[in-house]
């Protein structure tokens, strides 16, 4: 008996690693933007809408959001942006922030390049986002702390899906299922 319970269960871990949950990226992107030297400080100002497709039954495990403080349109001009904090879900969650004048984002960088920026979402915050992720939009906007104009290159959300508990626990049923009716039929 124990000969035969070996390999079974040596084939039944085989199977269950086999079926493993599948995971997949989704990634949205808004493109740059170029704001006016007029722009109101303090407004929350939505910049563009992260438009997305989440399949069915699946759930978002992890996300990123990444950019940069300027877009280098008008080369030593639109490389920075001015003093700003940048937001989704209407100024929920702060993913980034340009706060003083001798940051990059405001200062520049030595080479003259956009300064990139990047959060990754917490746990908490891929709850909070449910409902956005389930509706297939995620806004994201900037509030403007101080003079100057507000540039950014392009904003991209990146996204790590994979199916919900429910279903890989079928999966791994249909395999203990497929071991039980082979042993079953390797003794007849």
């Amino acid at each position: 008996m124990l000969k035969l319970t070996t390999p079974a269960v040596i084939f039944a871990s085989a199977l269950l690693s086999l079926a493993a949950p599948a995971k997949a990226d989704i990634a949205s992107t808004i493109g740059e933007f170029d704001e006016p030297f007029t722009f109101n400080t303090g407004v929350n100002t939505t910049l563009g809408n992260f438009i997305f497709t989440i399949p069915t039954d699946w759930t978002v495990v992890g996300a990123t959001i990444s950019g940069t403080f300027g877009n280098n349109d008008v080369p030593g001009l639109t490389n920075v942006t001015a003093l700003s904090d940048y937001f989704v879900a209407n100024g929920t969650i702060r993913v980034a922030g340009c706060d003083t004048f001798s940051d990059p984002c405001s200062a520049g960088t030595v080479d003259g390049s956009p300064a990139p920026w990047s959060y990754t979402f917490s746990q908490s915050d891929l709850a909070t986002l449910a409902p956005e992720f389930a509706g297939g939009s995620l806004d994201f906007s900037v509030t403007q702390n101080f003079l100057g104009a507000v540039q950014t290159g392009p904003i991209t959300l990146d996204m790590q899906v994979t199916p919900e508990p429910a279903s890989f626990f079928f999966t791994c049923v249909l395999c203990l299922a497929g071991i039980v009716l082979r042993r079953r039929f390797r003794r007849t």
